[in-house]
């Protein structure tokens, strides 16, 4: 009996359809990515299908692709002649025939036969040849790992220590081979191996095939791969500086292209890295002065920017305002001012600048100093209260400066150290007379007092002084306070006089004749005295008869040398003669004669 064998011819049509694929790439320099989605589909490049195949694996296990055509045929011989097996009831059902189960599939006979004794073997068996069927396509999935990954917005990053494995899997034939591609590049076969050509978008496709070329559906992971690190400035402040005060925020420009920005952390000095908060100031235990600012950023990834370093200057201390006064004075803590007092605010300030100086006068509204201002509108005691703002928001402690602003003016007192004479508002003084200027102030204080001729400019008054000038000195003198209130100029009429007056006498009777140079006069002569003043007037005259007692000439008290009989005949007479003006300047005058001695 010839060996019967059982030859299988398969065959397979296979299509083929090319997908194409799109990556949406997240904006560049931008902190947060675009709401784009990259997710796994089942697009991607073209795919090249073979047909179905038969395979046998190691266990001899013969597996056919379920989707191929199966044409029976038997031999007699191992190399003999082939024939056709056919199905004479239904030939539709075997020619060809196809298998109706997933896996296992029997041709059989119903009774084994032994191929010795050729009758039934023992015990009696059927006789099954199996066949396995395998229409399903491997099961594939691509596996990423990586220690920093993030996902937003649909959006799947991954860091720079990313890698990619494909994990497959088939039930029947199993897994002949899987197939990768990145950014829709040639495919590879085998362990997929992932080396980032630089930041961005990409795409992985892959797919398997069993080994009776079952081809899974292709798929297509997209992603971001983010090796690049964030670059990060600091921002100057409003002022265009680095400048940076207790309310001045800290502010940085940061390119992030990728992932997005997972936060940026600074340090100043020996101090530990901090995160930058929402409105992060720069801490107030912070030293004034200049400062080494260190920063970086991380990405949602974890890539880290080598550490920056600036130089900032941190300025917490606030303005220093200066009150000056035109026309001041001060005593103690109280400032003396007067209505033309011109009053100015100067602002220093350590680094920043002074952005702003204010004041108030008794207590009124605020207003923003820009030129010098007055207190004319006051009177009496008041206060200034002032202060400035820098520019980085540092403000000055209120000044209070109490003030008195002084409208009166001072006044002054003339007098007179020695004999002076008033006549109709006219002063006469002698060449002795003194003049003494007092000036009193009720508020601020006298500054000086100064005094002036007529004609000429004033001169500060020291000391009393004295007229230089015989006659009319016309006289001005006023005083100035403190906060300079000048006086109205006084002025007063006066008149210099040094000279006492002119004195004169007159005879009655002519001389009736000379002896040894002295003129005899006859008995009953009478002498008569006068006196004339050009400044003051004459005030007294006197005379002394030969040493005796003197006498007021004129005098109702007195026999007067005017009257008759006041001199003796034969006698010899030296009268001395005195008289003083208004201001006791005296003349002396001495008049010798003889009286006749015989009548």
């Amino acid at each position: 009996m010839k060996r019967l064998t059982l030859a299988m011819l398969l065959g397979i049509i296979m299509t083929s359809t090319s997908l194409q694929a799109q990556v949406a790439v997240a904006s560049t320099k931008t902190i947060k990515p675009d709401e784009t989605k990259l997710e796994t589909t089942s697009k991607g490049i073209q795919i090249n299908k073979e047909p179905g195949v038969v395979y046998i694996n190691d266990q001899n296990r013969t597996y056919v692709n379920k989707n191929l055509p199966i044409y029976l045929k038997f031999s007699t011989e191992p190399d003999g002649e082939v024939y056709d097996l056919k199905s004479l009831k239904h030939p539709e059902d075997a020619e060809p025939l196809y298998l109706d189960a997933e896996g296992a599939n029997y041709i059989r006979t119903k009774w084994a036969i032994d191929p010795a004794t050729k009758e039934y073997a023992l015990p009696m068996r059927e006789v099954q040849m199996e066949l396995f069927a395998d229409s399903e396509a491997p099961l594939v999935r691509a596996v990423f790992e990586s220690s920093s990954q993030f996902r937003e917005g649909g959006i799947q990053y991954y860091g720079n220590d990313l890698s990619i494995t494909l994990d497959d899997w088939d039930a029947q034939a199993g897994v002949k081979s899987s197939y990768w591609s990145i950014n829709e590049n040639s495919w590879k076969e085998g362990k997929a191996e992932f080396a980032g050509s630089g930041s961005g978008p990409y795409s992985f496709s892959y797919y398997s095939v069993d080994n009776v070329n079952n081809y899974s559906e292709q798929k297509e992971s997209m992603f971001v791969f983010d090796e690049t690190a964030p670059a990060t400035d600091l921002l100057r402040t409003d002022l265009g500086t680095f400048v940076f005060g207790p309310k001045t925020y800290m502010q940085f420009k940061i390119e992030e292209e990728h992932s997005g920005l997972n936060a940026t952390y600074y340090k100043i000095g020996n101090e530990g890295f901090k995160k930058v908060g929402k409105n992060e100031l720069i801490p107030r235990k912070i030293a004034d002065g200049e400062h080494n600012l260190r920063y970086y950023s991380v990405d949602n990834v974890s890539n880290q920017e080598a550490i920056n370093e600036r130089s900032i200057y941190y300025d917490k201390t606030p303005p220093t305002t200066t009150l000056s006064a035109t026309n001041s004075s001060r005593d103690a803590d109280l400032l003396y001012l007067s209505a033309s007092s011109e009053i100015g605010l100067s602002a220093d300030d350590n680094k920043a600048g002074v952005r702003e100086t204010t004041y108030s006068v008794l207590k009124q509204s605020n207003s923003t100093y820009s030129e010098k201002f007055f207190v004319k509108d006051f009177h009496g005691s008041s206060v200034i209260m002032y202060s400035s703002i820098d520019l980085v928001d540092n403000l000055e402690s209120l000044n209070v400066q109490q003030i008195f602003v002084d409208t009166l003016r001072p006044k002054t007192q003339i007098e007179f150290l020695g004999e002076y004479y008033e006549v109709a508002n006219r002063f006469y003084i002698n060449e002795s007379t003194s003049i003494k200027l007092s000036g009193t102030d009720a508020h601020a204080g006298l500054n000086y007092t100064e005094y002036a001729y007529v004609g000429s400019d004033y001169t500060a008054y020291g000391n009393p002084f004295k007229l230089k000038e015989e006659g009319y000195n016309g006289l001005m003198y006023r005083s100035v306070d403190k906060v300079n209130n000048t006086e109205f100029s006084n002025s007063i009429e006066l008149y210099l006089d040094s000279k006492g007056p002119e004195v004169v006498h007159n005879f009655s009777n002519r001389p009736l004749s000379e002896e040894n140079g002295t003129k005899v006069y006859p008995v009953g002569t009478r002498l008569f005295l006068g006196a004339t003043d050009d400044q003051s007037g004459t005030n007294t005259i006197s005379y002394q008869i030969n040493n005796q007692k003197e006498v007021h000439y004129s005098s109702p008290r007195t026999i007067d040398i005017s009257e008759k009989k006041a001199f003796k005949k034969g006698k010899t007479y030296e009268v001395k003669i005195t008289s003083t003006d208004l201001v006791n300047n005296a003349t002396e005058k001495t008049v010798t004669f003889k009286i006749e001695s015989s009548e």
